[in-house]
């Protein structure tokens, strides 16, 4: 019989303290044997109470400290440089892995020799309940609260876009009398109350119902009212798992998305579980949060690229792993649950930024010539007409031109963060293309070509 892999587990931390527990508590419990992994907690410099935590609660687990915030890329590749496995596996902090996760991570790299990445199967920590308005007049939801601070609201279907009501409100009316939300549930038998802000265009009867089952009906005014639905534990039962990662796509201008996440009226959105990624299969790339590495890739092609603070760093390592011949393949039994941006704030400056500086510094690396030149000169282009449209219409006051000035300005920091960095990304580039053994059309084979 073949002996087990050691396998380790790193699990990077910064002030995630509140998010620790559940996560090593899971590892704690995995069914692949103690002795034949370890985790390692990587902390990038955490203030809050991470390391006493990890001190008192948990001493079976090493921690490295980096000293400072090296971003997701540094400090993974710090704590890869002191692990002892055959196999390195990334998990994020915010997650909880299923018992089997790792015996199932395994499993599939030691059936597929040539995979250099597998990357798992990742829900929302909540799963979602869907919940039907319904209304002979138009409605306007104004929140929607399940109890749940971290757990998803998702407006799926028969909404427009935010709106500001005189008040400065912010709000969502239905196309017409219906919309579908997806609501976050509670772990757990039993019903939960969801509190939802609600008005109607005139005064009228809404009906609220999920699953075929009226949970209230209400009389609504133009006058926003609180409510407070109690959902029963037989409604609150058929919230379904919802889907947030299980691999990723890339498309041709470098831009990539979760398979899993669909984009509906330019909103996206993430898929409830149904099954529909339930085979082992091959996929571009995989998700840094949930995803195994092989040592042998890693030496072969590379770390992380420590330039890459955060974000596109997991697709940049799997399209480098490609081009060296290696497979990355998608595990669909090695499930965590995920708390979406526990660690980080999407949409934040930060965010922006490193997306789109990192998209396009993975494009300058890996790309076609063609394709990297091209859709480098489409940024730059883009990004100096918005600053020059948006500071005229500032100047004008109308209104959110300062708000488009403030994203134009953050896209020339990003020419410019590019612009300083060439010299080092063309060197880069130089050894990834002549090293490379995959032909360009075999890559090619795998970009989607539009997305909204």
């Amino acid at each position: 019989m073949t002996s087990l892999p050691f396998v380790s587990v790193i699990v990077l931390n910064y002030n995630g303290e509140r998010f620790l527990p559940a996560c090593l508590d899971a590892l704690r419990m995995q069914t692949y044997p103690a002795d034949h992994f370890e985790v390692i907690v990587a902390d990038n410099g955490s203030t809050d109470g991470s390391l006493h935590l990890l001190r008192e609660a948990y001493p079976w687990v090493r921690v490295h400290e980096t000293g400072s915030n090296l971003g997701f890329a540094g400090g993974n590749n710090a704590a890869i440089a002191v692990a002892r496995g055959d196999y390195i596996v990334l998990l994020n902090n915010d997650t909880t892995p299923a018992q089997d996760w790792l015996e199932q991570l395994v499993a599939v790299a030691e059936r597929h020799p040539r995979a250099g990445i597998v990357t798992g199967r990742m829900r929302l920590f909540y799963d979602q309940l869907e919940v039907e308005l319904c209304c002979d007049h138009e409605l306007r939801v104004f929140e929607v609260d399940a109890g749940l601070p971290l757990g998803v609201v998702q407006y799926l279907d028969g909404f427009g876009g935010w709106e500001f009501d005189a008040c400065g409100a912010r709000f969502r009316r239905t196309r017409g009398g219906c919309g579908v939300i997806g609501v976050p549930v509670p772990h757990g038998p039993g019903s939960f109350t969801l509190r939802v802000r609600l008005a109607a265009q005139l005064p009228a009867t809404a009906t609220i119902c999920s699953n075929g089952q009226t949970v209230a009906r209400v009389h609504l005014t133009p006058e926003p009212q609180n409510l407070c639905l109690e959902i029963p534990s037989s409604i609150a039962a058929t919230a379904r798992p919802v889907m947030q990662n299980a691999g990723s796509v890339l498309f041709t201008d470098g831009h990539s998305r979760d398979r899993g996440v669909i984009v509906k009226n330019n909103e996206a959105l993430y898929e409830t579980d149904r099954d529909q990624f339930n085979v082992v299969e091959e996929v571009f790339a995989g998700c840094g949060g949930n995803m195994l590495m092989r040592r042998a890739m890693l030496n072969d092609v590379g770390l992380l690229d420590d330039d890459f603070f955060m974000y596109y760093e997991d697709t940049d390592l799997s399209w480098r792993a490609r081009l060296r011949g290696w497979q990355v393949l998608y595990a669909p039994n090695a499930v965590v649950r995920h708390v979406h941006c526990g660690s980080s704030k999407e949409w934040s400056p930060l965010f922006l930024f490193n997306v789109e500086h990192n998209r396009l510094a993975m494009l300058i690396k890996n790309g076609a010539p063609r394709q990297a030149m091209g859709e480098f000169a489409r940024y730059t282009s883009w990004a100096a007409r918005s600053l020059v449209e948006s500071s005229a219409a500032a100047l004008l006051a109308r209104p959110g031109a300062h708000e488009r000035r403030a994203r134009a300005l953050l896209s020339m920091r990003v020419v410019g963060a590019l612009m300083i960095s060439l010299p080092s990304l063309l060197r880069k580039r130089a050894h990834i293309q002549r090293t490379r053994i995959t032909p360009q059309r075999e890559i090619e084979k795998w970009f989607q070509v539009t997305h909204d």
